[in-house]
């Protein structure tokens, strides 16, 4: 019996990386500390007004912020000092770019809004979490899972689909990337991270990919013919698999850069949620394909709810209050 390694990495992994969530709240913190040009600082205070002596001090020497000509921020760095009893380290602060000392993630968060050339203070989140490495070690185990399904998908079998999807995937793929491309859309420093093209690009190929599914879905319900043939069924089961595993694949993505920008693996941003939502959605499709993949136009329905919710997650959260606090409202 050939073991199916795919199955296995997405299955444990997943598994632990819950376990690791849910029990790591135990000892997880966030603070934050404003620190001052030349003030050693080691007090820091929680999201609910509570006092933690830090085990370490902090110290402002330099802080500097570049603009764009719409006066919109392009990068603010912070030179900072951490020292303890036995040894002190010096590190350049930005956005993407976060420091580590005694077991503490140091993150630059804001500064001072109100002089943003010269500013008073800077605002630094520090994030103490016992388990990260161990948060690690299960997203990773999850993802290489997904790319083993990705890899096991039969593409030659396929070339035609394939095209398509790539073709889709190209397309929805100038979307978001065209006004940074060509020039006309400036960065902001959450932005300027390596993991910007691969989360994105990834996702967008998943929105090709489930785009076909649901085309072809559509398709076997309007059709006049009771079954859909078995080139539009194997076609549907092929993009509705890549798209599923390249969301995912997209989601660890963003679950990764998100700890380097803003310290935290997940924060139930509406994007975020929205975007877990049509996810588990497209899951629940598949394994419904698993089990009851005879049952064409139940499957094809499916498909369309778990679309339509992919749209809302898309560009549809837009329209909702909370998305003016969104971390992914640029």
């Amino acid at each position: 019996m050939k073991t199916n390694f795919a199955f296995w990495f997405t299955h444990i992994g997943l598994f632990l990386t819950l376990l690791f969530f849910i029990f790591g709240r135990l000892s997880y913190q966030e603070l934050h500390v404003r620190a001052f040009s030349e003030i050693a600082e080691d007090v820091a205070i929680s999201d609910k007004h509570d006092l933690f002596q830090l085990p370490f001090q902090i110290t402002l020497k330099n802080f500097e912020a570049e603009f764009y000509d719409n006066h919109q921020p392009k990068s603010y760095k912070a030179d900072i000092i951490l020292k303890n009893k036995d040894s002190e380290k010096h590190h350049l602060l930005q956005v993407n770019h976060p420091a580590r000392f005694m077991n503490y993630g140091i993150y630059l968060s804001s500064y001072d809004q109100t002089n943003p050339n010269r500013p008073d203070y800077v605002i630094l989140l520090i994030v103490y979490d016992v388990v990260m490495y161990g948060k690690y070690m299960a997203i990773m185990m999850f993802l290489i899972g997904l790319l083993l399904y990705v890899w096991q998908l039969p593409f030659a079998k396929n070339r035609l689909i394939s095209l398509v999807v790539l073709l889709f995937g190209l397309g929805f793929s100038m979307i978001p990337f065209g006004p940074y491309l060509w020039g006309t859309k400036n960065l902001v420093p959450a932005l300027q991270s390596w993991w910007f093209m691969p989360h994105i690009a990834v996702y967008m190929f998943a929105y090709g990919a489930l785009s076909v599914a649901c085309l072809l879905a559509i398709y076997t319900i309007v059709a006049r013919s009771r079954s859909a043939t078995p080139t539009i069924q194997k076609s549907i089961d092929f993009s509705l698999k890549l798209g599923t595993f390249l969301m995912g694949i997209g989601l660890i993505f963003g679950m990764l850069w998100a700890k380097t920008a803003w310290g935290r693996f997940w924060g139930f941003d509406i994007k975020e949620t929205w975007a877990l939502i049509a996810w588990v959605a497209f899951l629940s499709v598949l394994h419904f394909n698993y089990v009851y993949g005879k049952h064409r136009k139940t499957l094809s329905i499916l498909i369309i709810t778990a679309f339509v919710l992919l749209q809302i997650c898309w560009f549809g959260i837009n329209y909702f209050p909370e998305s003016w606090k969104s971390l992914h409202r640029y």
